[in-house]
């Protein structure tokens, strides 16, 4: 895929923010590891040694951070932003108010230290760029630092791993068979290539940045049975600018929109705003009504961040496009996603302002 071969943004800001960071802790010598531990090898095949017993975990980016939330939440040594309404409306009030020490170039890594996590936690696309960042900061920390491969399909495996390396097997058998029986059930639609929907997915306060076709951020279009319009060829980045005129050539069955969570703008609204916008009339999405935002509590339900969130993104999306075919409900998929996921039991009027884009809004 395109995104294994580019340097993450993220890691770009966190390979020179270790160049500083050497010089304030210096490095790790060969005689600092603890006593005992135990070798693992994490999914970019790195071998690691952990401690015999994980008691917290840093996350290095909000991917990071919904797994461990997923996972085991009371590991969870702290956030990369501080939460908002909308998260809070979801998540217990128990992980409301852990430290918030930052993403990219504004972590901050002295707290961290301070803080004392037994691992840190890395996940991205696994590439030469991934490997060299963890062992920079796995040196420059003295901390151990395992890696996660963010590919949609690499969810299970993702999981089984940190459960053995956190201590939560049966929690994490638990989320990957949720996670393989998701696949088997959207695969099991089988839809023929000629009556697959072509969508195009629009991210950003406009909805023109999108994900090239093939890419890690689109591959839940891909595993929802739908087609991505974006085939052209836009460059090794994760997302592209488009024009408009590029959106009116596409001219998709479907549209499905991010918003943008930095502007406090929701899917909803920005769908609404697609939809009033006399530029795209001409639009068959917009002619047919068949404009959606995605659902974004307690975190968007198809990207940002591109982690396991994904999965009750990939039912929701397949019942819009193909509710004829599903063998499954959704809402009662949506229900139990919530429940082992994010450890809530969901209520109708939770469920409901889910998908109009009202949660976290006085609900």
């Amino acid at each position: 895929m395109k995104d294994r071969k580019q340097k993450p943004f993220h890691l770009t800001f966190l390979l020179a923010v270790l160049i500083a960071l050497t010089g304030v802790f210096g490095c790790k010598k060969a005689g600092d590891e603890p006593a005992g531990g135990r070798e693992i090898t994490d999914m970019a095949g790195r071998t690691v040694t952990l401690p015999d017993s994980v008691e917290t975990i840093f996350p290095t980016d909000p991917t990071a951070g919904i797994y461990l939330y997923t996972l085991v939440p009371d590991k969870l040594l702290g956030w990369n932003y501080a939460l908002n309404d909308i998260e809070k409306s979801i998540i217990p009030e128990t992980y409301h108010n852990l430290p918030n020490f930052g993403m990219g170039d504004a972590i901050n890594y002295e707290a961290v230290v301070d803080a004392g996590p037994s691992v840190v936690l890395v996940v991205d696309a696994i590439h030469d760029g991934t490997i060299d960042a963890a062992d920079k900061l796995n040196e420059s920390l003295g901390i151990p630092v395992v890696v996660v491969d963010n590919s949609l399909e690499a969810t299970p495996e993702a999981y089984r791993l940190m459960g053995e390396w956190f201590g939560a097997p049966e929690e994490a058998e638990q989320l990957a068979a949720y996670a393989e029986r998701t696949f088997s059930e959207v695969d099991a639609l089988d839809i023929p290539k000629e009556q697959q929907v072509r969508m195009y997915y629009g991210n950003g306060e406009y909805a023109l940045e999108t994900p090239p076709a093939g890419s890690t951020r689109a591959q839940f279009i891909d595993r929802a049975g739908a087609i991505n319009v974006a085939e052209l060829e836009l460059g090794d980045g994760a997302m592209a600018q488009i024009s408009l005129e590029q959106l009116l050539a596409w001219d998709p069955d479907v549209i499905v929109v991010n918003g943008e969570p930095k502007s406090s703008i929701s899917g909803r609204q920005t769908a609404d705003k697609i939809l009033n916008d006399p530029n795209l009339a001409s639009l068959k999405a917009v002619q047919r009504g068949q404009v959606y935002g995605t659902p974004n509590a307690p975190f968007s339900w198809v990207d940002r961040p591109p982690g396991p969130n994904r999965l009750i993104g990939i039912r929701w999306l397949s019942g819009l496009i193909y509710p004829d075919a599903l063998d499954f409900d959704v809402d009662d998929e949506v229900c139990e996603f919530f429940r082992l996921f994010y450890h809530v039991e969901l209520t109708e009027e939770q469920l409901a302002a889910l998908y109009d884009g009202t949660i976290g809004q006085g609900n």
